[in-house]
């Protein structure tokens, strides 16, 4: 079915949202990380203050991307892969000082979305305890309570369609009613594959600007 007003997709009764930059910004999160580690290398590295430690990661990330971003920071600072651990492990469960936003008006359609009594869902890929993280820090404002989250590497990493054969038998809805809302082409692989409709959220926030 194509969506062509934001009316049209309240004809579905399941929806399935990727989370990173779909519901909120990952930058957001991201550049907050790279500070907590910066902060926690800074007792390592005393030749070095964190805000020095701070830009060598954000330096790197905004021209090479976020590939081997730890292997060469350590290797700038000096260190070994045996601090590998230490880059992970904050990335994956330190608190941001400054909580997620979702984005607008994804928060708008989101309330829409539940005030329509609809089933939501959030499928998300990437290290399990990472996105947990991501989650306890967005501000859902009580959303949360009726939005159910599935982690794609605990059943099958998107574009594979695991996830959406997951939430689609433990709801018992069919592919017809179902739309997955993403930003990426894992999204919209992973939703083809599955047999359900797909909008990207940028298309989906034009035509609530329209509505």
């Amino acid at each position: 079915m194509e969506i062509k007003s934001i009316s049209d997709l309240f004809n579905y009764s399941l929806f399935i949202f990727d989370l990173d930059n779909t519901v909120y910004n990952e930058e957001e999160y991201l550049l907050q990380a790279y500070m907590a580690i910066a902060k926690k290398f800074a007792v390592i590295l005393p030749d070095y203050e964190k805000e020095e430690l701070y830009k060598i990661l954000i330096d790197t990330y905004f021209t090479e991307g976020r590939e081997k971003l730890f292997d060469k920071f350590l290797e700038s600072t000096g260190l070994d892969n045996t601090h590998m651990t230490d880059c992970l492990n904050t990335l994956r469960s330190f608190k941001p000082e400054i909580p997620l936003k979702i984005n607008n008006p994804v928060y708008e359609i989101l309330l829409s979305i539940v005030s329509k009594r609809k089933n939501i869902f959030i499928l998300t890929n990437g290290n399990v305890d990472q996105q947990k993280n991501k989650i306890r820090n967005i501000l859902w404002n009580g959303l949360d309570e009726h939005i159910r989250f599935v982690y794609a590497d605990e059943i099958e990493p998107k574009p594979g369609p695991g996830g959406v054969f997951y939430i689609l038998r433990i709801t018992g809805v069919g592919t017809q009613e179902t739309i997955f809302i993403g930003d990426k082409e894992t999204d919209r692989e992973c939703a083809e594959k599955g047999g359900v409709t797909y909008i990207d959220i940028k298309k989906l926030i034009e035509l609530f600007h329209k509505a």
